[in-house]
């Protein structure tokens, strides 16, 4: 049994956040943020950027050039300290982007360090592929490295950092987390550790070329959460007309079978590596079907700021380019909010007593069972008409969310445009 999958991480990129792109104008939002019924606020990395190789007009957060400092356009440490305050009084965690799996070529640790740095023929290099903005880290057998490392973990959890997104975690080596995971849970038993694990291709091509690679059960032995990268080729290829549905369902019940019982997976649609849901599906209804799978299926629900305006645009990751808030859908904001709520249930915490049902029709269908109740969620991804056939109780039921009658008369229960969430009490 996992409480994490009662929960909803709250993605944010401070300096596209809003048109001051600052931590204090993101403090200053933080109820409405809290309203959508977020647990944990996830901040996209907050530190120095590189300027050598900047790709863009700011650069890429991800080459960070001072790991414990704050990006001077976003604001200052007591900046930062007061978000983590205001985070905390209105009862949510706030999660940071960690990456260490390599830095900007003009990080300090580059002069004073260099023995932390990949290097080929003695220069900076990368070991996949060959990035202008970064510099990889040597991570293999690299104890000293290690130890730096786990002290700016311990430098942001002493300064009230409640948990961790780890960039890339798939590529860090299992000597490094054996040596920071032990000294993170020391400080704090409850520090939340997601990280992202990479796509089964990714996987299967570093692997074939002798790089490191952990696989998702590897991580599992460290992380709390990890990302549903293991589904993307399959999400994706449905968007794309490239696989069925079916096969992503398949994907979703082979992570029953091969992770530990208590696995929690983050369930989302989109981030700040992957276009939006509408871009994809350019579908109001299905967007709205997607977010509704979102809280759903097994796992903590993840959502990418921004989502709530139903734009089909994702913030350029190198250049100013803020969410226009004046275009807040309140509809989605209803259902997300409400979707949140319902994500509190305890049946979602259950290891046992999950269905992942299949349809000949693009529909997702999943179901908790536990002693008192059968908790149903479908969810129309493909905009199907018509009626679905279904193995559930004749009877009239409450939709948990619209409060609109469910109806399912011999064997059949109609389609909407709408997700359909309903309770069938025992």
């Amino acid at each position: 049994m996992s409480t994490l999958r009662n929960q909803f991480i709250y993605q944010v990129f401070v300096r596209n956040y809003s048109t001051e792109g600052t931590l204090q104008a993101l403090s200053h939002d933080l109820d409405r943020i809290k309203a959508l019924g977020t647990d944990i606020l996830y901040l996209m990395p907050i530190q120095p950027i590189g300027v050598f190789g900047r790709k863009g007009t700011y650069g890429s957060p991800y080459a960070i050039k001072d790991y414990r400092g704050i990006s001077s356009d976003l604001g200052t440490v007591d900046d930062f300290k007061e978000l983590i305050k205001q985070t905390h009084l209105r009862k949510m965690k706030i999660m940071l982007d960690i990456v260490f799996h390599h830095t900007a070529p003009d990080h300090h640790w580059v002069k004073e360090h260099r023995e932390f740095y990949h290097l080929k023929e003695g220069k900076l290099s990368n070991k996949v592929g060959e990035w202008c903005d970064i510099a990889d880290l040597e991570l293999e057998d690299n104890p000293k490295l290690y130890e730096a490392l786990s002290d700016i973990l311990l430098y942001w959890q002493d300064m009230g950092v409640d948990g961790f997104r780890f960039d890339v975690a798939s590529l860090l080596p299992k000597a490094f987390y054996d040596s920071a995971v032990p000294k993170m849970k020391a400080a704090n038993p409850n520090v939340i550790l997601l990280a992202e694990s990479v796509d089964s291709n990714f996987l299967d091509y570093l692997r074939t070329n002798n790089f490191t690679c952990l696989s998702d059960s590897e991580l599992y032995e460290y992380f709390d959460i990890l990302y549903d990268y293991d589904n993307q080729d399959k999400f994706l290829g449905y968007l794309k007309g490239a696989n069925s549905l079916e096969e992503f369902r398949k994907a979703h019940r082979l992570q029953e079978r091969i992770y530990p019982v208590d696995y929690v997976k983050a369930r989302n649609v989109e981030n700040h590596d992957n276009a939006r849901i509408l871009f994809h599906t350019q579908s109001y209804d299905k967007m709205l079907q997607w977010l509704g799978y979102v809280f759903f299926s097994k796992g903590i629900a993840f959502l990418h700021f921004g989502v709530e305006t139903g734009t089909d645009h994702l913030s350029f990751l190198f250049e100013k380019d803020p969410i226009d808030w004046t275009k807040l859908d309140l509809l989605l904001v209803d259902w997300i909010t409400k979707l949140a709520s319902l994500k509190k249930n305890p049946i979602f915490t259950q290891n046992h007593h999950y269905r992942i049902i299949s349809h000949t029709k693009d529909v997702l269908h999943f179901e908790y069972e536990s002693s008192t109740e059968i908790m149903v969620g479908i969810f129309n991804v493909g905009n199907e008409i018509g009626s679905l056939n279904i193995n559930l109780p004749e009877g009239n039921y409450t939709h948990l969310i619209t409060q609109e009658t469910i109806e399912i008369r011999f064997s059949v229960l109609k389609l909407s445009n709408r997700p359909i969430i309903f309770s069938i009490k025992k």
